[in-house]
């Protein structure tokens, strides 16, 4: 195409521009390629380097980087929701179903745990430091402080998850079989205790020449028949109902759901034999909390577990008061 074109009559006689066929009034700088029509500057079409009239071109898209922004400001960008973590179905078993049911999440016992054994232990302090008899203190704030924490704690989170005393356990099953499994229970676990205690016993004897000090009997040797009392109720019946109610009823089902029955069982008897804070008997203690989880694995009662502590605690207490050891 030409856009201005000069012409060869004469002597190099100069050749007007055309005027464009829109606005006759300006000149004409470039011919559409299409129609030869002359087009001025506002009337051309530009497509690359060929020139079009507004006829042959009437729209040609504004480049990306001329656009006008918006009159209205952009949205604000939204919140992206967190991932929320889908609760696993309904199992079809019956027996996991009771499992299941126990929704309560792992954090929030531990956090009741910490908060219960820091309470207790800070008081257990503080009697130590200031009373004359705190072996006696001990066993009464056991009984006046730290068993209400623990029903407290169950009692809260049982019921912000709206559930009650079956997904606890506190249910009898078959008798029979519950008490035979409280029986046998306890047979085995001072079977492993004891066996424990006396392989401790002698590594210690042999490294320190002599027989470790158990400090339990000698407590109990100068104490009068209320103290004595008061220890046998705090040992035999209160603590295996609410520690039963808190280790196995409440956080063995929260640590089965996260991390399956046999790490459950371990992990929930060497919580429980560690928070005991006694070195001499805490293999012992492990021992005797793996087999109370797996009582209560196997026989879906938390009587099981109840009675088979009660049990061990009646004979260690027995043994502990006439054999001192």
């Amino acid at each position: 195409m030409a856009e201005e074109g000069t012409g060869t009559g004469g002597e190099n006689a100069k050749q007007e521009p055309p005027c464009c066929y829109r606005h006759p009034s300006e000149a004409a700088t470039a011919l559409c390629v299409s129609c030869a029509r002359p087009v001025c500057r506002e009337c051309d079409r530009r497509a690359g380097y060929l020139h079009y009239c507004p006829q042959c071109r009437p729209f040609i898209p504004i480049p990306a980087t001329y656009r006008v922004p918006p009159p209205y400001p952009a949205p604000p960008p939204y919140p992206v929701p967190p991932p929320f973590r889908l609760e696993p179905p309904e199992p079809a078993d019956e027996r996991e179903k009771r499992w299941w049911r126990a929704s309560w999440s792992l954090k929030e016992v531990v956090i009741a745990l910490l908060l219960v054994f820091g309470l207790y232990n800070a008081l257990s302090l503080v009697l130590l430091l200031t009373t004359g008899n705190p072996f006696f203190y001990s066993y009464l704030s056991y009984a006046l402080v730290f068993c209400p924490l623990i029903a407290f704690s169950i009692w809260y989170i049982v019921r912000r998850h709206h559930r009650g005393w079956k997904e606890l356990g506190i249910r009898w099953g078959k008798p029979g079989r519950t008490l035979l499994a409280g029986g046998l229970g306890s047979l085995v676990a001072l079977a492993f205790s004891y066996g424990a205690y006396f392989i401790i016993f002698l590594l210690f004897y042999l490294l320190a020449g002599r027989a470790p000090v158990n400090t339990e009997s000698e407590n109990l040797k100068g104490a009068g028949g209320g103290t004595v009392a008061m220890v046998l109720l705090t040992v035999v019946v209160l603590a295996p109902i609410f520690e039963e109610l808190f280790f196995r009823g409440l956080f063995y089902p929260a640590l089965r759901r996260r991390l399956g029955p046999s790490m459950a069982v371990f992990l929930n008897g060497l919580i429980f034999g560690a928070l005991h804070f006694q070195p001499l008997f805490m293999i012992s203690l492990i021992l005797v909390g793996v087999v109370l989880a797996y009582m209560y694995e196997r026989t879906d009662s938390l009587f099981a577990p109840m009675l088979t502590h009660a049990f061990y605690n009646l004979v260690v207490m027995l043994i502990t008061i006439f054999a001192g050891w």
